[in-house]
Protein backbone atom coordinates (compact mmCIF):
# COMPACT_ATOMS: atom_id res chain seq x y z
CA UNK A 1 0.00 0.00 0.00
CA UNK A 2 1.49 3.24 -1.24
CA UNK A 3 1.94 6.16 1.68
CA UNK A 4 -1.12 8.11 0.22
CA UNK A 5 -3.67 5.15 0.21
CA UNK A 6 -2.31 4.58 3.95
CA UNK A 7 -2.80 8.16 4.84
CA UNK A 8 -6.42 7.66 3.78
CA UNK A 9 -6.91 4.59 6.11
CA UNK A 10 -5.69 6.65 8.77
CA UNK A 11 -8.19 9.57 8.50
CA UNK A 12 -11.15 7.19 7.51
CA UNK A 13 -10.46 5.47 11.19
CA UNK A 14 -9.84 7.91 12.68
CA UNK A 15 -13.13 9.06 14.02
CA UNK A 16 -13.19 11.13 17.07
CA UNK A 17 -14.82 7.67 19.02
CA UNK A 18 -11.57 6.37 18.03
CA UNK A 19 -9.16 8.68 18.88
CA UNK A 20 -10.78 9.06 22.10
CA UNK A 21 -11.02 5.30 23.19
CA UNK A 22 -7.49 5.49 22.43
CA UNK A 23 -6.49 8.33 24.78
CA UNK A 24 -8.60 6.75 27.98
CA UNK A 25 -7.28 3.39 27.63
CA UNK A 26 -3.56 4.83 27.47
CA UNK A 27 -4.59 7.22 30.22
CA UNK A 28 -6.43 4.45 32.82
CA UNK A 29 -3.67 2.10 31.92
CA UNK A 30 -1.14 4.42 33.04
CA UNK A 31 -3.31 5.10 36.37
CA UNK A 32 -4.88 1.53 36.82
CA UNK A 33 -2.49 -0.65 35.29
CA UNK A 34 1.29 0.82 36.03
CA UNK A 35 0.85 1.66 39.37
CA UNK A 36 0.14 -2.34 40.26
CA UNK A 37 3.53 -3.45 38.34
CA UNK A 38 5.36 -0.42 40.04
CA UNK A 39 3.72 -2.14 43.47
CA UNK A 40 5.31 -5.63 42.32
CA UNK A 41 8.61 -3.84 41.87
CA UNK A 42 8.74 -2.33 45.14
CA UNK A 43 7.65 -5.30 46.92
CA UNK A 44 11.47 -6.65 45.31
CA UNK A 45 13.13 -3.76 46.44
CA UNK A 46 14.72 -3.10 50.51
CA UNK A 47 13.19 0.55 51.30
CA UNK A 48 15.41 3.32 53.73
CA UNK A 49 13.80 2.01 57.36
CA UNK A 50 14.00 -1.92 56.09
CA UNK A 51 17.65 -1.95 55.50
CA UNK A 52 17.45 -2.58 59.45
CA UNK A 53 15.28 -5.53 59.28
CA UNK A 54 18.23 -7.02 56.32
CA UNK A 55 21.12 -7.33 57.34
CA UNK A 56 24.02 -5.82 54.85
CA UNK A 57 21.08 -4.72 52.78
CA UNK A 58 20.93 -1.07 51.15
CA UNK A 59 18.22 0.73 50.13
CA UNK A 60 17.25 0.09 46.79
CA UNK A 61 18.69 -3.28 46.62
CA UNK A 62 16.41 -6.07 44.88
CA UNK A 63 15.55 -8.69 47.93
CA UNK A 64 12.71 -11.16 48.16
CA UNK A 65 12.68 -11.07 52.05
CA UNK A 66 9.45 -9.29 52.07
CA UNK A 67 7.64 -12.36 50.41
CA UNK A 68 9.92 -14.65 52.59
CA UNK A 69 8.68 -13.07 56.19
CA UNK A 70 4.57 -12.84 54.49
CA UNK A 71 4.32 -16.42 53.20
CA UNK A 72 7.02 -18.52 54.66
CA UNK A 73 8.50 -16.76 57.85
CA UNK A 74 7.76 -17.71 61.58
CA UNK A 75 5.21 -14.98 61.69
CA UNK A 76 3.68 -15.48 58.74
CA UNK A 77 0.46 -16.25 60.64
CA UNK A 78 0.22 -12.93 61.85
CA UNK A 79 2.19 -11.13 59.45
CA UNK A 80 -0.62 -12.45 56.66
CA UNK A 81 -2.69 -15.55 57.11
CA UNK A 82 -4.80 -14.43 60.18
CA UNK A 83 -5.76 -11.25 58.94
CA UNK A 84 -6.58 -12.75 55.76
CA UNK A 85 -9.28 -15.38 57.52
CA UNK A 86 -10.63 -12.38 59.23
CA UNK A 87 -11.17 -10.76 55.77
CA UNK A 88 -12.81 -13.60 54.03
CA UNK A 89 -14.96 -14.36 56.86
CA UNK A 90 -16.10 -10.72 57.42
CA UNK A 91 -16.54 -10.08 53.59
CA UNK A 92 -18.51 -12.88 53.53
CA UNK A 93 -20.60 -13.10 56.25
CA UNK A 94 -21.77 -9.15 55.70
CA UNK A 95 -22.50 -9.79 52.22
CA UNK A 96 -24.84 -12.50 53.21
CA UNK A 97 -26.42 -10.52 55.65
CA UNK A 98 -26.49 -7.53 53.22
CA UNK A 99 -28.40 -9.56 50.89
CA UNK A 100 -30.70 -10.84 53.14
CA UNK A 101 -31.82 -7.86 54.09
CA UNK A 102 -32.04 -5.85 51.10
CA UNK A 103 -33.27 -8.87 49.16
CA UNK A 104 -36.20 -8.92 51.47
CA UNK A 105 -36.45 -5.04 51.24
CA UNK A 106 -36.53 -5.13 47.67
CA UNK A 107 -39.31 -8.10 47.60
CA UNK A 108 -41.95 -6.26 49.79
CA UNK A 109 -41.74 -3.36 48.18
CA UNK A 110 -41.57 -4.50 44.78
CA UNK A 111 -43.71 -7.57 44.49
CA UNK A 112 -46.13 -7.03 47.89
CA UNK A 113 -48.94 -4.61 48.44
CA UNK A 114 -47.35 -3.66 51.53
CA UNK A 115 -48.24 0.55 52.33
CA UNK A 116 -45.84 3.32 52.59
CA UNK A 117 -43.34 1.92 49.90
CA UNK A 118 -42.14 5.37 48.65
CA UNK A 119 -41.20 6.29 51.95
CA UNK A 120 -39.22 3.26 52.97
CA UNK A 121 -37.46 2.86 49.46
CA UNK A 122 -36.54 6.67 50.25
CA UNK A 123 -35.45 5.62 53.74
CA UNK A 124 -33.85 2.16 52.61
CA UNK A 125 -30.99 4.37 50.68
CA UNK A 126 -29.90 6.73 53.80
CA UNK A 127 -27.60 3.95 55.26
CA UNK A 128 -25.64 3.73 52.00
CA UNK A 129 -25.34 7.28 51.35
CA UNK A 130 -23.98 7.54 55.26
CA UNK A 131 -20.29 6.82 56.06
CA UNK A 132 -19.98 3.07 56.81
CA UNK A 133 -18.45 3.59 60.07
CA UNK A 134 -20.91 6.35 60.73
CA UNK A 135 -22.79 2.84 62.15
CA UNK A 136 -19.15 2.01 63.53
CA UNK A 137 -19.07 5.12 65.80
CA UNK A 138 -23.02 4.85 66.88
CA UNK A 139 -22.09 1.49 67.72
CA UNK A 140 -19.21 2.32 70.21
CA UNK A 141 -21.58 5.03 71.74
CA UNK A 142 -24.17 2.66 72.20
CA UNK A 143 -22.17 -0.53 73.24
CA UNK A 144 -19.02 0.09 75.05
CA UNK A 145 -17.99 -1.02 77.87
CA UNK A 146 -15.40 0.43 80.34
CA UNK A 147 -13.34 -2.45 80.27
CA UNK A 148 -12.09 -2.31 76.48
CA UNK A 149 -13.96 1.45 75.51
CA UNK A 150 -12.56 3.26 78.84
CA UNK A 151 -15.96 4.32 79.59
CA UNK A 152 -19.99 3.17 79.53
CA UNK A 153 -21.66 3.05 76.73
CA UNK A 154 -25.21 4.34 76.21
CA UNK A 155 -27.09 0.56 76.91
CA UNK A 156 -24.94 0.00 80.12
CA UNK A 157 -26.09 3.65 81.25
CA UNK A 158 -29.77 2.78 80.67
CA UNK A 159 -29.98 -1.06 81.33
CA UNK A 160 -27.14 -1.07 84.15
CA UNK A 161 -25.92 -4.06 81.65
CA UNK A 162 -21.95 -3.61 80.47
CA UNK A 163 -21.96 -5.21 76.99
CA UNK A 164 -19.58 -8.35 76.65
CA UNK A 165 -16.14 -7.19 74.49
CA UNK A 166 -17.05 -9.33 71.71
CA UNK A 167 -20.66 -7.17 71.21
CA UNK A 168 -18.42 -4.04 71.91
CA UNK A 169 -15.83 -4.80 70.00
CA UNK A 170 -14.07 -7.41 67.26
CA UNK A 171 -15.26 -9.29 64.77
CA UNK A 172 -18.97 -9.35 65.16
CA UNK A 173 -20.11 -5.69 65.45
CA UNK A 174 -18.04 -5.07 62.07
CA UNK A 175 -20.22 -7.50 60.23
CA UNK A 176 -23.33 -6.08 61.78
CA UNK A 177 -22.34 -2.31 60.97
CA UNK A 178 -21.00 -3.05 57.50
CA UNK A 179 -23.97 -4.99 56.25
CA UNK A 180 -26.39 -2.57 57.68
CA UNK A 181 -24.39 0.06 55.43
CA UNK A 182 -24.36 -2.09 52.25
CA UNK A 183 -27.76 -3.99 51.86
CA UNK A 184 -29.11 -0.31 50.17
CA UNK A 185 -26.72 -1.60 47.74
CA UNK A 186 -28.61 -5.52 46.92
CA UNK A 187 -31.78 -3.53 47.48
CA UNK A 188 -31.76 -1.21 44.70
CA UNK A 189 -30.24 -3.81 43.03
CA UNK A 190 -32.48 -6.28 42.99
CA UNK A 191 -35.33 -4.16 43.35
CA UNK A 192 -34.57 -3.11 39.71
CA UNK A 193 -34.39 -6.66 38.69
CA UNK A 194 -37.73 -7.71 40.06
CA UNK A 195 -39.24 -4.29 38.58
CA UNK A 196 -38.23 -5.44 35.11
CA UNK A 197 -39.12 -8.83 34.93
CA UNK A 198 -41.43 -9.13 31.74
CA UNK A 199 -44.76 -10.18 33.54
CA UNK A 200 -45.97 -12.18 30.16
CA UNK A 201 -43.88 -14.54 31.40
CA UNK A 202 -45.62 -14.66 34.93
CA UNK A 203 -48.61 -14.80 32.96
CA UNK A 204 -47.82 -17.68 30.70
CA UNK A 205 -47.03 -20.04 33.97
CA UNK A 206 -50.11 -19.58 35.84
CA UNK A 207 -52.30 -19.61 32.43
CA UNK A 208 -50.62 -23.00 32.52
CA UNK A 209 -51.95 -23.79 35.23
CA UNK A 210 -48.76 -23.05 37.94
CA UNK A 211 -49.53 -22.09 41.13
CA UNK A 212 -47.26 -18.49 43.12
CA UNK A 213 -45.09 -20.58 44.59
CA UNK A 214 -43.82 -22.53 41.22
CA UNK A 215 -43.86 -19.12 39.22
CA UNK A 216 -41.75 -17.97 41.80
CA UNK A 217 -39.55 -20.99 41.71
CA UNK A 218 -39.15 -21.34 37.96
CA UNK A 219 -39.55 -18.54 36.50
CA UNK A 220 -38.95 -15.21 38.96
CA UNK A 221 -35.80 -16.64 41.04
CA UNK A 222 -34.40 -17.81 37.68
CA UNK A 223 -34.41 -14.67 36.20
CA UNK A 224 -33.15 -12.88 39.23
CA UNK A 225 -30.75 -15.19 40.45
CA UNK A 226 -27.76 -13.76 38.13
CA UNK A 227 -28.49 -9.88 39.87
CA UNK A 228 -28.55 -11.52 43.44
CA UNK A 229 -24.89 -13.46 42.62
CA UNK A 230 -22.99 -10.34 40.86
CA UNK A 231 -24.98 -8.02 44.17
CA UNK A 232 -23.44 -10.46 46.37
CA UNK A 233 -19.34 -10.50 44.73
CA UNK A 234 -19.91 -6.53 44.18
CA UNK A 235 -20.63 -6.06 47.81
CA UNK A 236 -17.92 -8.69 49.14
CA UNK A 237 -15.19 -6.54 47.01
CA UNK A 238 -16.38 -3.40 48.92
CA UNK A 239 -16.27 -5.18 52.11
CA UNK A 240 -12.75 -6.59 51.39
CA UNK A 241 -11.06 -2.72 51.23
CA UNK A 242 -13.12 -1.10 53.95
CA UNK A 243 -10.80 0.19 56.51
CA UNK A 244 -12.71 2.81 58.72
CA UNK A 245 -15.14 0.21 60.38
CA UNK A 246 -12.42 -2.42 61.17
CA UNK A 247 -10.12 0.36 62.57
CA UNK A 248 -12.65 2.06 65.42
CA UNK A 249 -14.43 -1.63 65.78
CA UNK A 250 -11.52 -3.73 65.72
CA UNK A 251 -8.25 -1.67 66.87
CA UNK A 252 -9.21 -1.75 70.86
CA UNK A 253 -9.21 -5.52 70.98
CA UNK A 254 -6.59 -5.85 68.06
CA UNK A 255 -8.77 -7.49 65.62
CA UNK A 256 -6.89 -7.27 62.24
CA UNK A 257 -8.17 -7.63 58.59
CA UNK A 258 -6.23 -6.91 55.30
CA UNK A 259 -7.24 -3.49 55.36
CA UNK A 260 -5.89 -2.39 58.92
CA UNK A 261 -2.72 -4.84 58.01
CA UNK A 262 -1.91 -2.72 54.92
CA UNK A 263 -2.26 0.87 56.85
CA UNK A 264 0.15 -0.37 60.09
CA UNK A 265 2.69 -1.80 57.39
CA UNK A 266 2.98 1.51 55.45
CA UNK A 267 2.53 3.91 58.52
CA UNK A 268 5.22 1.74 60.14
CA UNK A 269 7.71 2.02 57.25
CA UNK A 270 7.22 -1.29 55.97
CA UNK A 271 6.13 -0.73 52.58
CA UNK A 272 7.25 -4.07 50.78
CA UNK A 273 5.38 -5.90 53.46
CA UNK A 274 2.42 -3.48 52.72
CA UNK A 275 2.39 -3.60 49.04
CA UNK A 276 2.22 -7.18 49.35
CA UNK A 277 -1.13 -7.18 51.39
CA UNK A 278 -2.16 -5.03 49.18
CA UNK A 279 -1.36 -7.39 46.24
CA UNK A 280 -3.41 -9.78 47.92
CA UNK A 281 -6.45 -7.26 48.36
CA UNK A 282 -6.30 -6.83 44.53
CA UNK A 283 -5.94 -10.17 43.61
CA UNK A 284 -9.63 -11.16 45.36
CA UNK A 285 -10.68 -8.14 43.18
CA UNK A 286 -10.04 -9.38 39.93
CA UNK A 287 -11.18 -12.76 40.82
CA UNK A 288 -14.11 -11.01 41.59
CA UNK A 289 -14.35 -9.60 38.49
CA UNK A 290 -13.63 -12.63 37.02
CA UNK A 291 -16.20 -14.72 38.47
CA UNK A 292 -18.75 -11.35 37.55
CA UNK A 293 -18.02 -11.84 34.21
CA UNK A 294 -17.41 -15.42 33.44
CA UNK A 295 -19.71 -16.98 35.68
CA UNK A 296 -22.53 -14.81 35.99
CA UNK A 297 -21.98 -13.61 32.58
CA UNK A 298 -23.41 -16.75 31.36
CA UNK A 299 -26.44 -17.03 33.52
CA UNK A 300 -27.87 -13.13 32.24
CA UNK A 301 -28.49 -14.52 28.92
CA UNK A 302 -31.16 -16.10 30.73
CA UNK A 303 -32.82 -12.81 31.46
CA UNK A 304 -35.33 -12.11 29.13
CA UNK A 305 -36.92 -8.65 29.13
CA UNK A 306 -39.41 -7.84 26.86
CA UNK A 307 -43.11 -6.70 25.55
CA UNK A 308 -44.59 -4.98 28.66
CA UNK A 309 -43.32 -4.55 31.73
CA UNK A 310 -44.36 -5.01 35.46
CA UNK A 311 -45.83 -7.89 37.44
CA UNK A 312 -48.47 -9.81 36.72
CA UNK A 313 -50.31 -9.55 40.16
CA UNK A 314 -48.75 -8.13 43.60
CA UNK A 315 -48.84 -10.55 46.77
CA UNK A 316 -51.45 -9.60 48.76
CA UNK A 317 -50.21 -9.12 52.81
CA UNK A 318 -53.90 -8.48 53.66
CA UNK A 319 -53.90 -7.79 57.42
CA UNK A 320 -50.17 -8.28 57.68
CA UNK A 321 -49.79 -5.25 55.02
CA UNK A 322 -49.83 -2.24 58.17
CA UNK A 323 -47.89 -4.61 60.58
CA UNK A 324 -44.99 -5.23 58.28
CA UNK A 325 -44.65 -1.63 56.45
CA UNK A 326 -44.76 -0.16 60.68
CA UNK A 327 -41.67 -3.77 61.22
CA UNK A 328 -39.77 -2.35 58.64
CA UNK A 329 -39.67 1.60 59.20
CA UNK A 330 -38.97 1.01 62.66
CA UNK A 331 -35.86 -1.00 61.28
CA UNK A 332 -34.99 1.79 58.76
CA UNK A 333 -35.58 3.91 61.50
CA UNK A 334 -33.31 2.18 63.76
CA UNK A 335 -30.61 1.91 61.24
CA UNK A 336 -30.59 5.85 60.31
CA UNK A 337 -32.32 8.18 62.65
CA UNK A 338 -31.47 6.14 65.94
CA UNK A 339 -27.46 5.97 64.95
CA UNK A 340 -27.48 10.02 64.14
CA UNK A 341 -29.65 11.00 67.26
CA UNK A 342 -27.25 8.48 69.60
CA UNK A 343 -24.14 10.52 67.93
CA UNK A 344 -25.51 13.81 68.45
CA UNK A 345 -26.15 13.17 72.22
CA UNK A 346 -22.28 12.06 72.34
CA UNK A 347 -21.45 15.43 71.10
CA UNK A 348 -23.42 17.26 73.65
CA UNK A 349 -22.25 15.35 76.65
CA UNK A 350 -19.25 17.35 78.84
CA UNK A 351 -18.06 13.94 80.20
CA UNK A 352 -18.27 10.84 77.95
CA UNK A 353 -20.64 8.45 79.59
CA UNK A 354 -21.94 10.65 82.25
CA UNK A 355 -25.66 11.01 80.49
CA UNK A 356 -27.47 13.52 82.84
CA UNK A 357 -28.80 17.20 81.79
CA UNK A 358 -25.68 19.03 84.00
CA UNK A 359 -23.46 16.82 82.00
CA UNK A 360 -24.96 18.67 78.91
CA UNK A 361 -22.57 21.10 76.81
CA UNK A 362 -22.33 22.95 73.46
CA UNK A 363 -18.13 22.84 74.40
CA UNK A 364 -17.20 20.14 71.86
CA UNK A 365 -19.34 22.22 68.95
CA UNK A 366 -18.39 25.95 69.89
CA UNK A 367 -16.14 25.98 73.33
CA UNK A 368 -12.82 27.88 73.59
CA UNK A 369 -9.46 25.83 73.69
CA UNK A 370 -9.03 24.59 77.47
CA UNK A 371 -7.00 21.92 78.64
CA UNK A 372 -9.68 21.33 81.93
CA UNK A 373 -13.04 21.42 80.46
CA UNK A 374 -13.69 17.89 79.49
CA UNK A 375 -11.74 15.55 78.03
CA UNK A 376 -9.25 18.56 78.39
CA UNK A 377 -8.27 18.23 74.92
CA UNK A 378 -6.57 21.74 74.26
CA UNK A 379 -8.46 21.80 71.02
CA UNK A 380 -11.58 24.13 70.32
CA UNK A 381 -15.09 22.86 69.40
CA UNK A 382 -15.42 21.81 66.10
CA UNK A 383 -17.41 25.06 64.50
CA UNK A 384 -14.38 27.24 65.98
CA UNK A 385 -11.39 24.77 65.02
CA UNK A 386 -9.86 26.10 62.17
CA UNK A 387 -8.04 22.58 61.20
CA UNK A 388 -11.46 20.78 61.19
CA UNK A 389 -13.59 23.53 59.29
CA UNK A 390 -10.52 23.57 56.60
CA UNK A 391 -10.66 19.55 56.45
CA UNK A 392 -14.32 20.20 56.06
CA UNK A 393 -13.80 22.12 53.24
CA UNK A 394 -11.22 20.18 51.41
CA UNK A 395 -13.93 17.10 51.59
CA UNK A 396 -16.46 19.45 49.42
CA UNK A 397 -14.21 21.13 47.59
CA UNK A 398 -12.75 17.47 46.63
CA UNK A 399 -16.77 15.84 46.13
CA UNK A 400 -17.60 18.75 43.78
CA UNK A 401 -13.82 18.63 41.48
CA UNK A 402 -14.10 14.64 41.47
CA UNK A 403 -18.28 15.18 40.18
CA UNK A 404 -17.78 16.98 37.67
CA UNK A 405 -14.45 15.42 36.10
CA UNK A 406 -16.12 12.12 36.40
CA UNK A 407 -18.98 12.97 35.21
CA UNK A 408 -17.77 14.54 32.07
CA UNK A 409 -15.26 11.30 31.58
CA UNK A 410 -18.36 8.81 32.20
CA UNK A 411 -20.39 10.37 29.29
CA UNK A 412 -17.36 10.08 27.27
CA UNK A 413 -16.84 6.70 27.68
CA UNK A 414 -20.22 6.03 27.44
CA UNK A 415 -20.19 7.44 23.95
CA UNK A 416 -16.62 5.84 22.93
CA UNK A 417 -18.27 2.12 24.43
CA UNK A 418 -21.47 2.71 22.61
CA UNK A 419 -20.35 4.07 19.19
CA UNK A 420 -17.88 1.31 19.40
CA UNK A 421 -19.70 -1.53 20.38
CA UNK A 422 -18.59 -4.96 19.54
CA UNK A 423 -15.22 -3.28 19.04
CA UNK A 424 -11.94 -4.92 20.94
CA UNK A 425 -11.71 -1.12 22.06
CA UNK A 426 -15.12 -1.09 23.36
CA UNK A 427 -14.52 -3.95 25.50
CA UNK A 428 -11.16 -3.20 26.68
CA UNK A 429 -12.35 0.11 27.72
CA UNK A 430 -15.58 -1.13 29.18
CA UNK A 431 -13.56 -3.81 31.59
CA UNK A 432 -10.85 -1.21 32.40
CA UNK A 433 -12.98 1.42 32.86
CA UNK A 434 -14.86 -0.97 35.73
CA UNK A 435 -12.17 -2.69 37.32
CA UNK A 436 -11.31 0.50 39.65
CA UNK A 437 -14.39 -0.53 41.49
CA UNK A 438 -13.11 -4.00 42.15
CA UNK A 439 -10.14 -3.25 43.38
CA UNK A 440 -10.28 -2.68 47.49
CA UNK A 441 -10.24 1.02 48.45
CA UNK A 442 -7.07 1.59 50.62
CA UNK A 443 -5.05 -1.05 48.24
CA UNK A 444 -6.01 1.32 45.49
CA UNK A 445 -4.72 4.55 47.59
CA UNK A 446 -1.70 2.48 47.75
CA UNK A 447 -0.78 1.44 44.42
CA UNK A 448 -1.44 5.75 44.11
CA UNK A 449 1.13 6.24 46.92
CA UNK A 450 3.81 3.91 44.70
CA UNK A 451 3.39 5.47 41.67
CA UNK A 452 3.56 9.37 42.80
CA UNK A 453 5.58 9.11 45.63
CA UNK A 454 8.54 9.81 44.13
CA UNK A 455 9.15 11.95 40.35
CA UNK A 456 8.56 9.23 37.41
CA UNK A 457 9.94 10.82 34.37
CA UNK A 458 7.93 13.99 33.07
CA UNK A 459 5.29 14.06 36.12
CA UNK A 460 6.08 15.21 39.77
CA UNK A 461 6.42 13.62 42.73
CA UNK A 462 2.31 14.14 43.65
CA UNK A 463 2.04 13.18 47.41
CA UNK A 464 0.99 15.34 49.67
CA UNK A 465 -1.20 17.69 46.91
CA UNK A 466 -4.58 18.01 46.08
CA UNK A 467 -4.49 16.74 42.97
CA UNK A 468 -3.33 13.13 43.67
CA UNK A 469 -6.74 13.10 46.08
CA UNK A 470 -8.40 14.20 42.87
CA UNK A 471 -6.68 12.36 40.27
CA UNK A 472 -7.70 8.95 42.93
CA UNK A 473 -11.04 9.62 44.08
CA UNK A 474 -11.63 9.80 39.94
CA UNK A 475 -10.42 6.61 38.69
CA UNK A 476 -11.94 5.13 41.88
CA UNK A 477 -15.13 6.58 41.21
CA UNK A 478 -15.73 6.75 37.13
CA UNK A 479 -17.30 3.20 37.14
CA UNK A 480 -20.23 5.04 38.94
CA UNK A 481 -20.45 7.52 35.97
CA UNK A 482 -19.21 5.22 33.39
CA UNK A 483 -22.01 2.97 34.28
CA UNK A 484 -24.74 5.59 34.04
CA UNK A 485 -22.92 7.11 30.99
CA UNK A 486 -23.25 3.50 29.39
CA UNK A 487 -26.62 3.10 30.47
CA UNK A 488 -27.81 6.40 29.01
CA UNK A 489 -26.26 6.29 25.31
CA UNK A 490 -27.20 2.62 24.84
CA UNK A 491 -31.08 4.29 24.59
CA UNK A 492 -29.59 7.24 22.17
CA UNK A 493 -29.59 5.58 18.00
CA UNK A 494 -26.85 6.62 15.91
CA UNK A 495 -29.37 8.35 13.50
CA UNK A 496 -29.42 11.47 15.13
CA UNK A 497 -25.45 11.95 15.07
CA UNK A 498 -25.37 10.41 11.56
CA UNK A 499 -28.27 13.45 10.48
CA UNK A 500 -26.09 16.17 12.00
CA UNK A 501 -23.01 14.88 10.25
CA UNK A 502 -24.93 14.74 6.74
CA UNK A 503 -25.37 18.61 7.77
CA UNK A 504 -21.40 19.10 8.26
CA UNK A 505 -21.73 19.55 12.23
CA UNK A 506 -18.53 19.02 14.11
CA UNK A 507 -18.13 16.28 16.49
CA UNK A 508 -18.09 19.09 19.37
CA UNK A 509 -21.27 20.94 18.16
CA UNK A 510 -22.96 17.19 18.28
CA UNK A 511 -21.95 16.59 21.87
CA UNK A 512 -23.16 20.19 22.77
CA UNK A 513 -26.16 19.68 20.70
CA UNK A 514 -27.58 16.37 20.52
CA UNK A 515 -25.83 14.03 22.98
CA UNK A 516 -25.30 15.78 26.15
CA UNK A 517 -28.87 16.85 25.83
CA UNK A 518 -30.31 13.91 25.41
CA UNK A 519 -27.78 12.56 28.40
CA UNK A 520 -28.75 15.47 30.99
CA UNK A 521 -30.24 13.38 33.27
CA UNK A 522 -27.48 10.14 33.21
CA UNK A 523 -24.96 13.12 33.17
CA UNK A 524 -26.21 14.50 36.77
CA UNK A 525 -27.26 10.70 38.33
CA UNK A 526 -23.25 10.63 37.27
CA UNK A 527 -22.12 13.24 39.37
CA UNK A 528 -24.42 12.45 42.64
CA UNK A 529 -22.50 9.23 43.10
CA UNK A 530 -19.16 10.70 42.67
CA UNK A 531 -19.89 13.55 45.33
CA UNK A 532 -21.16 11.30 48.14
CA UNK A 533 -18.38 8.90 47.51
CA UNK A 534 -15.53 11.69 47.93
CA UNK A 535 -17.18 13.22 50.63
CA UNK A 536 -17.74 9.85 53.00
CA UNK A 537 -14.67 8.33 51.81
CA UNK A 538 -11.80 7.26 54.10
CA UNK A 539 -10.33 4.25 52.76
CA UNK A 540 -9.06 5.79 49.61
CA UNK A 541 -7.37 8.61 50.51
CA UNK A 542 -6.28 7.43 54.41
CA UNK A 543 -2.71 6.67 53.17
CA UNK A 544 -2.48 9.94 50.40
CA UNK A 545 -4.04 12.90 52.49
CA UNK A 546 -1.37 14.82 54.82
CA UNK A 547 -1.35 17.95 56.77
CA UNK A 548 -1.83 20.12 54.53
CA UNK A 549 -4.70 18.06 52.13
CA UNK A 550 -6.54 16.78 55.80
CA UNK A 551 -10.14 15.85 54.76
CA UNK A 552 -13.23 15.71 57.06
CA UNK A 553 -13.12 11.73 57.53
CA UNK A 554 -8.73 11.29 57.50
CA UNK A 555 -9.02 13.56 60.31
CA UNK A 556 -11.37 11.53 62.72
CA UNK A 557 -8.95 8.85 62.86
CA UNK A 558 -6.55 11.85 64.90
CA UNK A 559 -10.16 12.68 67.13
CA UNK A 560 -10.62 8.69 67.26
CA UNK A 561 -7.00 7.67 68.12
CA UNK A 562 -6.94 10.02 70.94
CA UNK A 563 -10.38 8.84 72.08
CA UNK A 564 -11.99 11.77 71.67
CA UNK A 565 -15.22 10.55 70.63
CA UNK A 566 -17.12 14.19 71.00
CA UNK A 567 -15.39 15.36 68.16
CA UNK A 568 -15.24 12.72 65.94
CA UNK A 569 -19.40 12.45 66.30
CA UNK A 570 -19.93 16.13 65.69
CA UNK A 571 -17.28 15.72 62.78
CA UNK A 572 -19.38 12.93 61.26
CA UNK A 573 -22.56 14.47 61.55
CA UNK A 574 -21.39 17.65 59.37
CA UNK A 575 -20.34 14.86 56.81
CA UNK A 576 -24.12 13.46 57.07
CA UNK A 577 -25.97 16.55 57.21
CA UNK A 578 -24.29 17.64 53.94
CA UNK A 579 -24.38 14.66 51.69
CA UNK A 580 -28.30 14.62 52.81
CA UNK A 581 -28.54 18.21 51.68
CA UNK A 582 -26.76 17.56 48.51
CA UNK A 583 -28.69 14.62 47.83
CA UNK A 584 -31.93 16.40 48.59
CA UNK A 585 -31.46 19.51 46.25
CA UNK A 586 -29.91 17.20 43.59
CA UNK A 587 -32.90 15.13 43.37
CA UNK A 588 -35.20 17.75 43.24
CA UNK A 589 -33.41 20.05 41.03
CA UNK A 590 -31.62 17.57 38.19
CA UNK A 591 -34.06 14.31 38.81
CA UNK A 592 -31.22 12.09 40.30
CA UNK A 593 -31.32 8.51 40.60
CA UNK A 594 -28.67 6.80 42.58
CA UNK A 595 -29.39 3.46 41.10
CA UNK A 596 -28.47 4.43 37.53
CA UNK A 597 -24.85 5.38 39.00
CA UNK A 598 -25.04 1.94 40.94
CA UNK A 599 -25.98 0.05 37.13
CA UNK A 600 -29.49 -0.79 38.92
Amino acid sequence: MNPRAMLGTVRRNATPQVIMSIVLIAMLCYLVLVPIIVMIQQTFTVHAMERFQIPGSRPGDFTTRHWERMFTGVDAMSFLYRPLMNTLIVSVSLSLLALLIGGTLAWLVVRTDMPMKKFISNLAIVPYIMPSWALALAWITLFKNRRVGGSLGLFEALTGVAPPNWVSFGMFPIIVTLALHYFPFGFMLIGGALRNIDSQLEESAELLGASRWQVLKRVVIPLVLPVVFSTFLLTFSRGLGTFGTPAFLGGPVRFTVLSTLLHANLVGQRPGMGYIVALVMIMFGVLVLYMDHKIIGVRRSFVTISGKSGMSGLVKLRALGRPVSVLVTVFLLCVTVIPLTVLAIETVMLIPGTYRLSNFSLHYWIGPVSHTIGLATGEPGILRNPAVMNALMNSVRLGLVVAVICGTLGMLVGYTVVRLRGTRFSRFLDQLSFMPYLMPSIAFGAIFLALFAVRRGPIPSLYGSFTLLVIACVVKYLPFSSRAGIGAMIQVGPELEEAAIMFGARWTKRMGRIIFPLQKSAFFSGLLLPFISAMRELSLVVLLVTPRTQTATAITMRFTDRGWYPYTNAIMLLIVVTILVTTFISRKLMKTDLAKGLGG
